[in-house]
């Protein structure tokens, strides 16, 4: 591995607040609901004849179920987070530099002819991930005949993908594939970690312990150049998932009415979250998602939430 100069990113300034607070909260709830991994996910624990709800959630889960899982929630919570960060005003600078690095590395112009754009979860550890890799048509940046479907297998435990949408008539939509360690982001920039991953990934994602800021570095491997982000762990949003982080380890282990002190742009995202609470959680995430600004560019979408199917009772 060359040596490698990191760049900082002036992050945007935080506009809309409530855009911002829902944006945390939906990631963890869309983590809870979608990630299979989890010890306590909210598909695999509720039986498919019962409502999916947070109250029903808690009804089913062991008691203080939320202390055990709640590392594994920081750390793959990261993956939903950035599906919204980095189509939000809050998180555009890091997407266009991501974009910019790429471009640069293999010298193609990601920008050309470009229409628009979205950020998906990408891989079978997740329901809807598993459902964006069977659906996506996307050419994978870097191989003239390879596509997401027809690739499948190789890239099925990938986490993120950046889809780019052309112009009409231009050729397929691009796929940029990536990693993301919400954890240990350091473990980003270790050759052997790239060598267990699928070599169509370019970029990596994840929070470094200390610091408050963000960085972009290349990495030249033997076969290939990564573009590694780091966000630092005490970086404010970072510090902001781990509030929200906590706010629901409250609600989910003690008691969803429970009195808590809320700063600017909180309290209507709480508010929301306890109307919803004996409520389908599907209907909850889409009020929070209709929330969350997004810059104008990115209006593909984000991944549709899955729906394991009720199994029909014939007579």
């Amino acid at each position: 591995m060359s040596n490698f100069i990191a760049e900082l990113i002036q992050p945007n300034v935080i506009g809309d607040l409530k855009s911002y607070w829902a944006m945390h909260f939906c990631s963890i709830l869309e983590t809870l609901y979608e990630h299979k991994q989890l010890e306590f996910c909210i598909q695999s624990l509720i039986p498919t004849h019962q409502q999916r709800s947070l109250s029903n959630f808690v009804g089913e889960a062991e008691r203080g179920f939320f202390s055990r899982i709640r590392d594994n929630i920081n750390n793959w919570g990261l993956q939903y987070f950035l599906c919204h960060y980095l189509a939000s005003p809050d998180g555009h600078n890091v997407f266009h530099r991501i974009i910019s690095e790429i471009s640069n590395n293999y010298n193609f112009d990601l920008l050309k002819n470009f229409h628009s754009y979205g950020i998906f979860i990408c891989g079978i550890d997740s329901y809807s991930g598993e459902q964006f890799l069977k659906t996506t048509t996307a050419a994978i940046l870097g191989y003239t005949e390879y596509t997401i479907q027809n690739v499948w297998e190789d890239i099925k435990y990938v986490d993120l993908c950046i889809l780019i949408k052309r112009l009409p008539g231009d050729t397929l939509d691009t796929a940029i594939l990536g990693e993301v360690e919400g954890n240990k982001g350091r473990k980003l920039f270790a050759p052997d970690f790239w060598e267990k991953k699928s070599s169509m990934c370019l970029f990596g994602i994840g929070v470094a312990q200390g610091g408050a800021e963000i960085s972009i570095h290349n990495i030249e491997l033997e076969n290939s150049i990564k573009t590694v982000v780091t966000l630092g762990s005490n970086f404010s949003v970072v510090d902001d998932f781990k509030i929200a982080l906590g706010m629901m380890e409250v609600f989910l282990s003690l008691n969803h009415k429970q009195k808590i002190q809320l700063i600017d742009g909180q309290k209507e995202i709480v508010e929301i979250i306890k109307y919803y609470w004996n409520k389908p959680i599907d209907e909850l995430i889409t009020a929070l998602r209709t929330m969350i600004n997004r810059v104008e560019t990115a209006n593909i979408g984000i991944n549709p939430l899955s729906m394991t199917s009720i199994p029909k009772i014939t007579t």
